[in-house]
Parts: structure tokens; sequence; C-alpha cells
């Protein structure tokens, strides 16, 4: 790993540590004000919601002013947002504040996720993304559990400010690192969604990565409720997903490892979201405690190796020139799930319960799993018919004007990422 990857990674880890301690307690926090499960579900869904809007406009606006002011300015709306939270109590307030909090994200993201792209060597791209993903999901595994105990011993509104300080120490090490100035991002040809919408590659991994994050939607915002009417405490529910975020860690460096070996990874990003998405219906079938961590480990275990798989996939889709808007396109597509998770199975559970709610995730994650499934064997057909094509006989005066790029061929199949 080099020095600057490094860097990434810790400010990953600090800031997501920082953002993740509110995951367990705006549920918490909002139904002792008295949200429903439908309140809960559109106050987180318009975090997600925010985050998913803002991705690709902030993503397009790292290519073209450069990482470094988007991730500053991310960090300040998320620390600040963090302080903000304690002083309200009804449903409009914390939906719009914890949706400003969403653009911070939006801000933070893809401006971290292309710079690990513009920082891996051609045939690495597994191994950077992979200790990216173990910072980020380590951070998520640490900071719900940090604002479940704090929210336990000093209370909710101890848990926000919490949340602050932690994310003001990410943005204290990221005003405190030394950058290397490069060549102004401007002077790079200009990138329009024009350029990558006609690829099934990354509509592919964009569609697995929304189906991936519904069914971590419900998870993350209706568990805490469930656990709660269930009788867990704060820290309880806190240990869940601490069990969750460390199988999701633990198996990002390895999963790296395998796509590189491999040099595919559509077959580990379908297979892991169609398997988690059958826990996610399981989960509140699950009455005790070992069964429950046990459930939620091999859910985590599996999207950490999914996601990896994913993003190998799409940086192998893109150049320099693109890849924050397709980073900005995946972190859209991930935020975009986590709402659509909380929008859409919040009335559910109101209404039918949470069997019915976690089941209609599962259904759901499954059915675009699926749907990517078909576009990653098209692009495959056509990947071939193409090789079938270029290794047919040509005459001279044919093969001299050629502009194909077989390099980048195999998009989602390949982990060499070289943009």
């Amino acid at each position: 790993m080099t020095s600057v990857l490094f860097v990434i990674c810790l400010l990953t880890f600090l800031h997501y540590a920082g953002a993740q301690m509110r995951g367990p307690v705006i549920p918490l926090y909002a139904a002792l004000h008295g949200a429903t499960a439908t309140g809960v579900g559109l106050i987180v869904g318009a975090h997600m919601a925010a985050a998913a809007v803002g991705s690709i406009p902030l993503g397009r606006a790292a290519d073209v002013w450069g990482r470094r002011p988007l991730l500053v300015g991310g960090m300040v709306l998320g620390a600040t947002t963090s302080l903000l939270l304690p002083l309200v109590e009804g449903d409009l307030a914390l939906m719009t504040i914890y949706g400003l909090a969403g653009v911070g994200v939006a801000a933070f993201s893809p401006s971290a996720l292309s710079l690990v792209g513009d920082l891996a060597a051609p045939g690495r791209a597994g191994h950077a993304y992979a200790w990216y993903s173990t910072a980020h999901y380590g951070a998520i595994a640490i900071g719900p559990f940090l604002g479940g105990v704090v929210a336990e011993w000093w209370g909710y509104r101890a848990a926000f400010v919490g949340s602050a300080v932690g994310i003001g120490i990410a943005l204290g090490v990221g005003l405190a690192t030394p950058v290397r100035r490069k060549a102004p991002m401007s002077e790079r040809p200009g990138a329009a969604f024009a350029d990558v919408r006609n690829d099934p590659r990354i509509w592919a991994g964009w569609i697995v990565a929304v189906s991936g994050l519904l069914i971590q939607g419900v998870v993350f915002t209706f568990f805490p409720l469930l656990a709660h009417e269930r009788g867990s405490t704060p820290a309880g529910i806190g240990l869940v997903f601490l069990v969750l975020g460390l199988a999701n860690t633990l198996a990002r460096v390895p999963a790296g490892w395998l796509v590189d070996r491999s040099g595919c990874s559509a077959p580990y990003a379908i297979g892991g979201i169609l398997a988690a998405s059958l826990i996610t219906a399981l989960l509140p079938h699950a009455n005790d405690q070992v069964t429950v961590l046990s459930l939620v480990a091999v859910f985590g275990g599996l999207s950490g190796i999914a996601f990896v798989a994913i993003s190998v996939g799409l940086a192998a889709s893109t150049t320099p020139a693109t890849r924050g808007l397709v980073m900005g396109g995946y972190s859209t597509a991930l935020y975009l799930g986590l709402a659509i998770g909380s929008f859409a199975l919040g009335p559910v559970i109101t209404h039918r319960g949470y069997a019915a709610g976690f089941a209609g995730g599962g259904i759901a994650g499954a059915g675009g799993t699926l749907v990517a499934a078909l576009l990653f064997w098209r692009s495959l057909i056509s990947s071939s018919r193409s090789a079938l094509t270029a290794s047919e006989p040509v005459s001279e005066s044919e093969t001299a004007p050629s502009s194909s790029n077989p390099a980048r061929s195999s998009g989602m199949g390949s982990s060499d990422a070289r943009g």
C-alpha cells in the first residue's frame, strides 16, 4: 500500500466511523419522539436520497476541480449536521438535517473512490479497492457500535456530538496532510454521461449495487426497531452491527486477492447479493442472539465480497476522465438502494409487520440482481462476438484505421483497471 493510499484509507475510516455513530441512534431517537416506522424510513431515506442525488454531479465536480476540495467539504458538512441533530426532535427537522448530512457523504464518497482508482496500479485494482473498502466497512462496523455504547451511557444526543468529534478528527487529518500538486483536472478531456450510458457493464454494476444496498437499507434502518421491540439495548443493537461490519471488513482483502487472481468479478457480485437477499428475508425469524449474530456475520461477509467485485469491475470499465463520473454513479447507486430500502419498506412494516417488510426487501434485492446478471451476460456475449470478428482474416487496408480497445472489452469480467 502506498503512503497516499494509506492516507485515503485513514481518512475514510475516521470519517465513516464518526458518521456511522449516527446510524443506529437516528431510528431510536426519532421513535422516542413519536416517529412511526414510516416516519423513521422517511428520515433515513432523506439522507440516502440526498447522497444518491448528489453523488453524480459531485463526482463530476471532483473530475473538474480536484478530489481534495470535495473531500474536505463533505467532512465539514458531516460534522456540522451531527452537531445540529441533537437540537431538534420533529420528523421534518430531523429529515432536513439528516438529508443535508447525505449531501456531505455525496461530496466525500465519489472523490475517495476516484482517488483509489487513480492510485491503483495496472492489475492491482482489487488490492487497492480491498484496502479502501476494508477501511470503509471497518468504520461501518465500529461506528454503530460506538454510537450505541455512547447512547446507552450518556444518551442519544451525546452520540450525535461524538459523531461530530469523530468527523472533526478526520477533517483535521485531511487538512494537515500535504498533497502533491498534479496537473489541473480541467486539462483532462471532458467526460459526459453520454460517454458511459450505453455500456452494459457499467449499468450492470450500478444495478447490482442498488440491489445490494437496498437490502442493507432494510437491515440498517429497521433492524434497530425490531431489536428494540424484542428488548435489546442500544449497546446490544450496536453489537449486532459490529459483527456485521467486522465480517464485511474481514472479507474484503481476501476478496480483492481472489478477484485479481481470477480475473473476473461478475460471479462474485451476483452470487454474493443473491445469497445476502435470502438472509435478509430470514432475519426477522431469528429469535435468539446466536442465530441473529450468525446470520448478520454471513450477510456481512457476502456483502463484502460482492462490493469489492463491483468496485473493481466498474473501475475496469473507466478511464481517468470518466472515473469520477462512473464512481459518482456508483455512489448514487449505493445510496439510492439505501433510500429505496428505507422509503419503500417503512409503510410495509408499519402495516404488515417486519417479516413481510424484510421478505419484500429480499425479493426486490434478488430481482434487481438477476436483471444485472442479464446485462453481464449480454456484455459477455457482445465481447465474445467482437473477439471472433477481430480474429477473422482482414486485409491490411481494413486493419490500418482500426481504433478498437480490446483492453477494455471485459469490463465487469476483468479486474485489470488500466484507465
